[in-house]
């Protein structure tokens, strides 16, 4: 019998951790099990002009920090989901053609989305390239919406 698999990116952003609790959910639902993808160590002659830059050129710093960034998604998943099969993937690459590769198969590729919350409703490369051409159905989970400042007022009816 085929495991079940659900891939997840996790870059350390709000917007990977809202789509990795979702995806854990999703995975507890499925039975099974969620494989958590960090990809690292792009070279800066690959980055958009626009994204952030990497200023550390030293490869084994570069993937300690990279290793730590998955290590805290994965103590996350499992602190709210025990006995989920968490399986974590470390590779080095570029986070397009990494989630893809590692989602090839697989049941869902879940990603984060900031589109909402940038303003202008665009998806970012990542998301845009994995939708190009998808390894497997792709969930886009956009950002949870900001905490409402004011509760909502409540009237209770009847009496006790």
């Amino acid at each position: 019998m085929k495991l079940r698999r659900i891939v997840a990116g996790a870059d350390g952003t709000p917007q990977s951790e809202t789509a990795l609790a979702w995806a854990a959910d999703e995975a507890v639902r499925r039975q099974a099990e969620l494989v958590i993808v960090h990809a690292w160590g792009v070279p800066a002659e690959h980055h958009a002009p626009y994204a952030r830059y990497t200023w550390h050129r030293d490869l084994s710093f570069q993937r300690s920090c990279a290793s730590a960034a998955l290590d805290r998604a994965v103590a996350a998943v499992r602190d709210t989901h025990p006995g989920l099969s968490v399986r974590p993937e470390l590779v080095r690459g570029r986070p397009e053609v990494v989630l893809a590769g590692s989602a090839e198969g697989a049941e869902l590729l879940v990603l984060g989305s900031a589109a909402n919350q940038a303003g202008d409703g665009h998806l970012g490369p990542v998301v845009l390239s994995c939708l190009r051409r998808p390894p497997c159905p792709v969930v886009v989970v956009p950002p949870v919406p900001a905490v409402v400042s004011r509760l909502p007022e409540v009237t209770l009816v009847g009496s006790a």
